[in-house]
Parts: structure tokens; C-alpha cells; sequence
């Protein structure tokens, strides 16, 4: 049952971000976040990146643009629900799509996309963290439509109308762009060595054909194990230091030219428009 602190919570939330889709209003006030998180007190991370502990483990603490720690001292958190719905406005989730999660954490986000591809639209969350990804399968336990597994890098895609990475990655795995559908919607970090990076989003126009490619905002993420080889972040370092003006994801092999910002194994992002 909805209760009034958590449509206050998704109230606030869609007016911070400046969206206006009721399917995440439903979903933020419908998916109770304190179920997924450590038990409180909680530990909770201000806009400023500071943590601060919570007075005790009243729910009203968590449901508020904030972050909470998971672990920090690795300091992973449970994202600011800001920043989920800020990219959410931007792939707008529609129920009956297919949405591939990297980066699960302890299942909040993977529960909320689910409800917000309700009813017959699937979840598949992934989480390589064994001792995340055994909270994460009892705090979905009871949410329709979400699968979870663990290796993201491992898994045999169905196809996909949204990947969602909660991690930052250092490339861009062939693997889940081959499974995006056309006019599907891609939202990831591309970070560095320090975590540091840009928060991208893609949309695929059509098989064959460079996709749309837009910088979201600067960001810090929890690294995504797998994609994080020293020459890739290396890549993604060097490319930092450079005015970052990017249109296009192209796939393939090319010769470098003045266009290409940064080069990956089959992928580029690049400054020209797509055709």
C-alpha cells in the first residue's frame, strides 16, 4: 500500500529532476526504498558527497533526494534518486520494454524499473558482488518481472529496449550493444582510473547506422569489474583532458580521424553527427 511519506517521497523527487512521467511517480511512491537498504540507522550521502548519520531508523530519513551507504569505506551507496530520475527522463522507461540493469546493488533501482515496465515488460539486473547479489535476490524476491544474475559481462541478452549501468565503465562491451533493439536507449558512466567521468546516453537509430550520442552530466561511479583493463582507462583518462564534444557512438573499425573522441575494440564516440 502507498502511503502518504512515500508519494511526498516521489513528489519530491520528480520536482528536483524536473520530470513529469507519472509511470516513475508510480514507481518511486509504489517501491518501498527502505526495504532495500541496510537496516537503519542509516548512514545517508548529502548532495555535497558528505555522509552524515540519520538521528535513527525512521524511513522518513531515506525516502529524500539523497544517497545512503551501502559500504563506506568502499563507499558504494544506494544512488540519489535524483540522478536515477534525471536519466530516467531522459530513456523513459515504457511498460512492456525489456531494460538490462548493470550494477543491481541491493536491487532499489532494478524494483523500480520493473514497476515501471509493469506489467508485462522484464527486468534483467545484474550484480557481480556475491554478497550484494544474495541481499539483492532476497529484497526482489517479491517483485514480478525482475531476473537476476551475476556476471553482466557473462550473460546471453534477449533483446533489449534499455541497458541501465549503475557502474562506471571503462569500454563498452560489443556483447550488450549488439542486444540494444533499434530505437533502443543506453544510459552508462564511462569513467576513469579515479572513478571520475560522463554519464552518456545513446539511442540506437537503426541497425547499421551510427546512434545518437549525448554527455549527460560529469559523474563519480563505483567501478563495473570487467570493463576496468588499464589501457581502457587510460584511454578514458586521456580523452578527459580533452574538450569533450560528442554526437555519435559508431560501431566498427576505422582509422582515427579528427572526429573520434574516444576510441574503443569495435566502438568510437565520436564528434560528428550521425547521418
Amino acid at each position: 500500500m502507498t502511503s502518504d511519506l512515500h508519494i511526498r517521497y516521489a513528489n519530491e523527487v520528480a520536482a528536483l529532476s524536473g520530470t513529469k512521467s507519472s509511470v516513475l511517480h508510480r514507481a518511486l511512491a509504489t517501491v518501498r526504498r527502505e526495504d532495500f537498504l541496510p537496516p537503519g540507522p542509516w548512514v545517508i550521502e548529502a548532495l555535497n558527497g558528505e555522509y552524515y548519520p540519520s538521528d535513527d531508523a525512521d524511513p522518513s530519513h531515506v525516502l529524500h533526494a539523497v544517497g545512503v551507504a551501502i559500504d563506506v569505506e568502499r563507499q558504494l551507496n544506494n544512488a540519489n534518486p535524483l540522478r536515477f530520475a534525471e536519466q530516467m527522463k531522459v530513456v523513459d522507461p515504457q511498460p512492456g520494454e525489456t531494460v538490462f540493469h548493470v550494477g543491481a546493488g541491493l536491487g532499489y533501482y532494478s524494483a523500480v524499473l520493473a514497476e515501471m515496465v509493469a506489467p508485462t515488460g522484464r527486468v534483467l539486473a545484474a550484480e557481480i558482488d556475491p554478497g550484494l547479489r544474495e541481499r539483492a535476490r532476497a529484497n526482489l524476491s517479491g517483485c514480478h518481472g525482475v531476473t537476476l544474475i551475476g556476471d553482466a559481462l557473462a550473460a546471453t541478452l534477449p533483446p533489449i529496449d534499455i541497458l541501465y549501468s549503475s557502474a562506471g565503465l571503462g569500454t563498452l562491451p560489443l556483447g550488450w550493444l549488439t542486444a540494444l533493439k533499434p530505437g533502443g536507449r543506453m544510459v552508462v558512466p564511462i569513467t576513469d582510473a579515479n572513478d571520475h567521468g560522463l554519464i552518456f546516453v545513446f539511442r540506437k537509430i537503426e541497425e547499421g547506422r551510427p546512434w545518437q550520442a549525448r554527455i549527460l552530466s560529469f559523474t563519480r561511479h563505483y567501478p563495473c569489474l570487467g570493463t576496468r583493463e588499464t589501457g581502457n582507462l587510460s584511454a578514458v583518462s586521456t580523452a578527459l583532458t580533452l574538450a569533450p564534444a560528442v554526437a555519435s557512438l559508431v560501431l566498427g573499425q576505422h582509422d582515427k580521424d579528427d572526429g573520434c573522441w574516444l576510441h574503443g575494440e569495435g566502438w568510437c564516440l565520436s564528434a560528428k553527427e550521425p547521418v
